[in-house]
């Protein structure tokens, strides 16, 4: 009985292996800038180059305009006083820099 629970179970998983081996699919679909479908090797190959380029190298960065208006709200000039208060949060009671 245990002979037979082995086998069956061993040709269970073989036939889900191959199942699934037969349902892999390719993923050369791949669409140009403008949407056609592109289909030669060297087309598919030339996409994604140039997706990779405007991803890694981004050409509309914010003006300084948009810049300046997301700034706004912070104030960026930051005191010594302010500097001092957080290092003392930081460091929680431990030893000061500079032996003070």
């Amino acid at each position: 009985m245990e002979e037979d629970y082995r086998s069956a179970s061993k040709r269970f998983w073989q036939t889900v292996r191959r199942l699934r081996r037969g349902k892999q699919y390719s993923a050369n679909t791949v669409y140009s800038a403008g949407g056609e479908l592109l289909t030669s090797t060297g087309d598919i190959v030339g996409r994604w180059k140039k997706y990779f380029e405007d991803l890694l190298n981004p050409t509309d960065l914010p003006s300084s305009e948009e810049a300046e208006a997301g700034d706004s709200e912070v104030d960026s000039s930051i005191t010594r006083a302010e500097v001092t208060e957080v290092v003392r949060k930081l460091l929680g009671g431990k030893a000061r820099p500079g032996g003070g």
